[in-house]
């Protein structure tokens, strides 16, 4: 028997692999080959030690459009009541071990210390997920957000057009 925190999961990965997933790959995000590590933040001590938060059915998949930011649909991080189904945590992940990053950038990405030592950087929302479409158009604004704050950073080279890059 599920316990409710699974439930909660299983609807929330079934409202977005039915609904937000599809509508994303339409707009360029594609599964990565990268899948977001545990995380000492996935977990909480207890007197019996670390227990996760995430269930057998969490899923690791993370998405990206461009390189080098991945989205994550995080389904077992939130509360446990009767509509909590609703909304979703949608990390923005950095899938560099233990980089560093412009002081610029600190506070809009915080650190993810990962379970096996070593951090990558994060920037997370919540979002409701019972609108889709609502829930695609605030995704896709706060990736493009992000990409542009990596790429004023400095850490993202912009690729020259196609038709200037084929002239040379």
């Amino acid at each position: 028997m599920a316990t409710q925190r699974e439930r909660l999961e299983l609807m929330r990965q079934g409202i977005i692999r039915g609904a937000i997933i599809p509508k994303l790959e339409a707009d360029g995000f594609m599964v990565s080959s990268w899948k977001r590590p545990v995380s000492l933040e996935d977990m909480e001590l207890r007197e019996d030690g670390w227990v996760p938060y995430y269930t057998q059915y969490t899923t690791w998949e993370t998405y990206k459009r461009e390189e080098p930011l991945h989205l994550f649909f995080n389904t077992f991080y939130g509360d446990v009541y009767e509509r909590a189904y609703r909304h979703c945590f949608v990390e923005y992940l950095l899938p560099i071990k233990s980089s560093r990053i412009p002081m610029a950038l600190v506070g809009t990405f915080s650190r993810l210390n990962l379970k096996d030592g070593g951090h990558i950087w994060k920037h997370r929302i919540m979002v409701d997920i019972s609108d889709p479409d609502v829930a695609i158009t605030e995704i896709e604004k706060v990736y493009d957000e992000l990409l542009l704050a990596l790429i004023e950073a400095g850490l993202v080279k912009v690729v020259e057009d196609k038709e200037r890059k084929g002239g040379r």
